[in-house]
C-alpha cells in the first residue's frame, strides 16, 4: 500500500495558477470547441473526470496533462504552469504570432491537420437540386481528419448542405449547416438523412413500415407525417445520412 501511494505520489503534478487564470481556464482553452465527451474518448479518459479538472474539482496526474496537451497541440509547460509560450515552436506545433496574439500555420500543417469539404449552393426542406458535378460549390468547410478518424468518416464522402424551414426544428435550425455521408444511404430507423422525394430535397427522420411503405417523421409535431408508398418508393433517393449540425447562436 505504501509503495502504491509513493507511486502515485511521484506521478502527481503541482498545477500553480497566475493571477489571471487557474488551470481549469486553460484546459478549457486548450479543448476549444471540440466537445467535452469527444476530447475525453481522444485521450481516453471519461468525461466525467475531464469535467472534474474543468471544473477545478481534481487535478490530472502527468501522464494524463502529458495528453490533454498533446491532444489540444499545446505546450504541457504552458498548461500546467501558464508560462508562456502556449504553443512549441516547431513544425508540428502551430507558432504565435506575437503581432496579432494567434497562432499561425503553414499550408502543409494544415492540410495536414484539417480536410475540407466542400460546401455546395444547396438547400434542403424546400429546396431543389442534387448533390452532383453539376451543384455548385460555394464554399469549403475545415474539419479537423482526427475528428473525422473519431467518427470513421472519409473526407471524400462528406458534402455541406444547408437547412431550410422549420420542419426539422428543434434538431435543425433555418439555415442551418448539415454534414451528410453521401455514402451511408442505408436505411435506418430513426436516423436523419437527406433525400429527394420527386423535385424535393428534405431532411427528415425515416421508418420502415411493415407494409413496404416508408415514413418521413419531422421532429417539429406541427407538421404531419408523410408516407411514400410502395409503388411510390422509385420516387424517394436517399442523398445521405446527416452526421453533423452546425448551429448559429443568434
Amino acid at each position: 500500500m505504501k509503495k502504491k501511494q509513493k507511486e502515485d505520489k511521484d506521478n502527481n503534478v503541482s498545477f500553480p495558477d497566475n493571477e489571471k487564470e487557474t488551470f481549469s481556464a486553460r484546459l478549457e482553452q486548450a479543448i476549444g470547441v471540440t466537445s467535452i465527451r469527444m476530447f475525453a474518448n481522444a485521450i481516453d479518459i471519461s468525461e466525467g473526470a475531464l469535467r472534474k479538472y474543468l471544473k477545478g474539482i481534481s487535478l490530472p496526474q502527468i501522464d494524463k496533462a502529458m495528453l490533454i496537451a498533446q491532444e489540444a497541440g499545446v505546450s504541457l509547460n504552458w498548461l500546467i504552469t501558464g508560462e508562456a509560450p502556449k504553443y512549441i515552436g516547431n513544425q508540428n506545433k502551430p507558432i504565435s504570432d506575437s503581432s496579432y496574439g494567434c497562432a499561425t500555420v503553414t499550408v502543409e500543417e494544415f492540410n495536414e491537420e484539417y480536410a475540407l469539404i466542400p460546401g455546395y449552393h444547396i438547400s434542403v426542406s424546400t429546396g431543389h437540386g442534387a448533390l452532383n458535378s453539376e451543384a455548385e460549390v460555394k464554399r469549403q468547410l475545415a474539419f479537423r481528419t482526427k475528428w473525422l478518424r473519431f467518427r470513421k468518416l472519409n473526407a471524400c464522402d462528406l458534402a455541406v448542405v444547408f437547412a431550410q424551414g422549420d420542419s426539422m426544428e428543434p434538431t435543425i435550425n433555418n439555415g442551418n449547416t448539415i454534414l451528410v455521408n453521401i455514402e451511408d444511404k442505408q436505411l435506418k430507423d430513426g436516423s436523419i438523412f437527406v433525400l429527394r422525394f420527386g423535385e424535393e430535397l428534405y431532411a427528415k427522420r425515416l421508418q420502415k413500415r411493415f407494409d413496404g411503405s416508408v415514413c418521413l417523421i419531422s421532429d417539429n409535431k406541427e407538421y404531419d407525417e408523410q408516407i411514400v408508398k410502395p409503388d411510390e418508393l422509385e420516387q424517394l433517393e436517399i442523398i445521405g445520412k446527416v452526421v453533423w449540425i452546425g448551429k448559429d447562436l443568434y
